[in-house]
């Protein structure tokens, strides 16, 4: 062999060990590919399957699948044949409920925005990670009390394929929220009645309810009214919901600081002309109570507020 059969030789393998090296690089599944156990009616065997695929699309008709991670081929099934579908949790998904459940609600959001546009392609699909995210993207803005955001999401929310129950039933409550940006107090009010005499809600959505009602009662000057739906939004599902009891109690603690019978109760406090059975002592006696109470639970180690924190002195 001469120098230049050599060197052709040696360029030929070095060709081929390339091409060699690049067909063997796996090819991973994309961020859109929805990991998923599929339940199905063999057409040829009338018999019940049941498949672990990655899911890459989805129409009102077919799901187009993968049966494998790196797999090229795509196998194209009509949804009548499907019986169920199990999705698998994303990593992504995963890591923005621990941020929630965290309270780390402004990471979990940038997360959930993340895994909702990475599963858009099968977003029709009932119990998908995508809808299911783009739900808990909403929570976190209203955890955020960004409404505006909240206004935002929930405009290009599609929430057909979203299966739980109590998460639907959120959705209903979205309204009060609204109002609640829009500060339209008596269309809130009577949304709030409405809502409330279907009677399914969870403490923490009853809170919310409550917390809204509380609101636009104070703002139509209806103060009493507005400490009732306050008190209930700190109770209904026992002091849970960090946010709204936290906010429901300094609104509380606001009505009382500016309500002329509780400053009459003040002045008159242990002279000879105090009346334990006034409204403004009661009232008096509530507000020391929600310090005790803020002191033990509501506050979760925030100090309260001086100009509130004289309530307590009045606590029997």
């Amino acid at each position: 062999m001469n120098r230049s059969q050599f060197d052709r030789t040696i360029t030929m393998k070095k060709t081929l060990i390339f091409w060699f090296l690049g067909c063997s690089c796996p090819v991973l599944a994309g961020p859109d590919d929805a990991h998923a156990e599929v339940v199905y009616i063999e057409k040829a065997t009338q018999k019940e399957r049941a498949v672990k695929v990655w899911l890459t699309a989805a129409s009102t008709t077919n799901i187009e699948y993968k049966i494998a991670p790196k797999a090229q081929n795509r196998v194209r099934l009509p949804r009548i044949q499907i019986r169920s579908i199990y999705f698998f949790e994303p990593l992504v998904f995963k890591e923005a409920l621990e941020a929630y459940e965290n309270r780390d609600y402004a990471c979990a959001k940038e997360k959930f925005e993340t895994c909702r546009t990475d599963y858009k392609k099968i977003d029709n699909l009932p119990g998908n990670y995508s809808t299911l995210a783009g739900f808990y993207e909403i929570e976190c803005c209203r955890k955020l009390w960004d409404l505006e955001g909240l206004k935002e999401r929930l405009d290009r929310y599609r929430s057909e394929a979203l299966v739980r129950e109590n998460q639907r039933n959120q959705l209903e409550i979205y309204p009060l929220w609204d109002a609640v940006r829009t500060k339209a107090w008596p269309r809130l009010t009577t949304l709030a009645q409405e809502v409330l005499s279907q009677r399914k809600w969870t403490g923490e959505q009853l809170a919310q309810i409550k917390y809204c009602q509380g609101l636009a009662l104070d703002s139509l000057g209806s103060p009493r009214e507005a400490l009732n739906a306050f008190n209930w939004a700190l109770t209904a599902d026992r002091t849970a919901s960090e946010i709204i009891t936290k906010r429901a109690a300094m609104n509380c603690f606001r009505i009382f600081k500016n309500h002329d019978e509780v400053k009459l109760a003040i002045r008159l406090w242990g002279t000879e002309e105090e009346d334990p059975d006034s409204a403004g002592h009661r009232l008096l006696q509530e507000a020391g109570s929600l310090c005790a109470l803020w002191k033990s639970a509501l506050g979760r180690g925030q100090p309260l507020p001086a100009e509130y924190a004289v309530f307590l002195k009045f606590k029997k």
